[in-house]
């Protein structure tokens, strides 16, 4: 499955941070702090400068001077969760006074810290230039936690040092995680998070990041994307590593986590793949270096069985596609039949073919097994509808010529008989090249001239021996008809539905 990554590159200045001059009147405590703040903030002082904005956002937790230049010290000290809270309360402060102008300024401001942070995380992973998952235990990484809402997130003076790790995806993942911090609206921060977290084999982390990303903006794609990949990460990476029993229980919790519902019948279809690979019994190599039979063991069995559900169960899944499921319960009956089911295979299949009747892979599948299954009238009459999709399929021509032959139709089922021979073993002809030298290889009283007076020239021609006899097929593919001659002589003639034109 893929997954997305936005590369973005951020280039933006500081907007004006205000003036000096006090603006409206404070109460004293507040309008000290405030003054204070500014000085600090002034001097580069930035902890001081914190500090008395901070003592200003109490007395005046609206005041979008004092919530911007807090930001600011807050950033500049490295408090990126501060930061981003008091950004934010500023941005809807300003909006409440309908003040367009000082949130975009605002919003300038925030994407400058933000863009310092999300281009150190594009420079890392640019940097990772093998997949760098650290051991276990050897991650400097800490667990990705969701900022709190603005108003406790601003109280929050947790410092972020510079990241010290050896991992380049680590590191991109610190800063795209400090980006988000910063501004919680910024939808490629998320989707850029949820990608390292998934290289990481962070799945936990992953979706958590992107979950919070789909909070910001519910119709991402990216984000949906890379969520899936997130979920799906971890079980796929054991179903490649061939721990089928393990991708089963990862699969399941991965349907839970992933919000689309949409997903859930390629979850089920995972899952069914998975039974499958432990429902196969060992190659022939490997149960002679174990000193095996080759044949199922009883677990295998039961693996079969789940395998066989698992694939019947995407039918009832409202989000499969029609395709999806066509797959899936062509699956299923392979498997049933295989484990001698036959019976339950072929209501399955008379199931799926009352649903796709175009479908031929079902229709030929059910007929050769109702052929087996010595319901020879059900086979001939599924086999003749499998032959009205493709009249050209030499194996239902084949399991047709065998039903027939089991009903008593002798000449009809000679006629498939010959069809079945000629698709299958004959040698292909050019038919104006092959039809035209009929008199020079079979004689003067050869009855191929009498077929092309009333037919005309055929639109395909096999030639095939047998018994030491010649035998050589027309097919008539539009007209639904084939004659067959053995050594000149008509020896048969099939019906068969005209095929229809591309």
């Amino acid at each position: 499955m893929e997954i997305s990554i936005t590369v973005r590159k951020f280039g933006v200045g500081l907007a004006a941070l205000g003036s000096l001059a006090l603006l409206v009147p404070q109460p004293a405590s507040a309008s000290l702090c405030f003054t204070s703040g500014k000085v600090y903030v002034q001097q580069k002082v930035y902890d001081k400068a914190a500090y008395f904005l901070e003592c200003a956002r109490k007395g005046e937790p609206e005041n979008v001077d004092v919530l911007s230049l807090l930001a600011f010290a807050r950033a500049q000290q490295r408090q990126y969760v501060s930061a981003g809270g008091a950004f934010q309360l500023a941005i809807e402060a300003a909006k409440k006074k309908n003040d367009t102008k000082r949130v975009q300024d605002l919003e300038r401001n925030r994407l400058a810290v933000n863009a310092q942070l999300f281009n150190s995380g594009i420079k890392a992973l640019s940097g990772a230039k093998t997949v760098e998952v650290p051991a276990e235990g050897g991650s400097a990484l800490s667990a990705y936690t969701v900022p709190p809402a603005p108003q406790a997130a601003v109280t929050d003076t947790t410092v972020f040092p510079p990241f010290t790790g050896a991992s380049r995806l680590e590191e991109a993942a610190y800063d795209f995680v400090l980006a988000s911090y910063v501004d919680p609206t910024s939808v490629e921060a998320y989707q850029n998070l949820t990608y390292v977290m998934t290289q990481l084999n962070r799945t936990d982390d992953a979706i958590r990041a992107a979950s919070r990303g789909l909070e910001v903006k519910p119709d991402d794609q990216r984000l949906h994307q890379n969520l899936r990949a997130a979920v799906m990460g971890r079980a796929v990476s054991l179903y490649n590593d061939g721990k089928y029993a393990e991708s089963i229980e990862a699969f399941r919790q991965a349907k839970k986590q992933d919000p689309d519902p949409a997903s859930a019948p390629l979850y089920q279809v995972r899952i069914a793949d998975a039974w499958y690979k432990l429902c196969e019994p060992p190659t022939k190599g490997e149960s002679a270096a174990k000193g095996e039979s080759g044949t199922k063991t009883p677990e295998q069995v039961a693996a079969c069985d789940s395998a066989a559900a698992g694939y019947s169960a995407v039918l009832g899944e409202a989000a499969a596609s029609d395709s999806l499921k066509q797959n899936a319960l062509y699956n299923a009956a392979v498997i049933m039949a295989n484990q001698g089911k036959s019976k339950e295979a072929i209501a399955l299949l008379d199931k799926g073919g009352a649903l796709y009747t175009k479908n031929k892979e079902i229709w030929s599948l059910n007929g050769q097994l109702k052929y087996q299954a010595e319901d020879y009238k059900g086979a001939v009459v599924t086999l003749r509808h499998a032959l009205e999709l493709d009249p050209q399929d030499a194996a239902n021509h084949q399991f047709l010529f065998l039903s027939l032959n089991k009903t008593g139709e002798k000449d009809t089922s000679v006629a498939e008989y010959t069809i079945y021979k000629a698709l299958s073993q004959g040698t292909k002809k050019d038919p104006k090249v092959w039809v035209d030298s009929a008199d020079n290889r079979l004689g003067a009283g050869n009855q191929l001239k009498t077929v092309l007076k009333t037919e005309g020239y055929p639109e395909e021609v096999y030639t095939y021996s047998e018994e030491n006899k010649t035998f050589e097929t027309w097919f008539f593919w539009s007209k639904g008809k084939s004659f067959t001659f053995m050594e000149g002589q008509i020896f048969s003639k099939g019906a068969f539905p005209p095929k229809k034109s591309s």
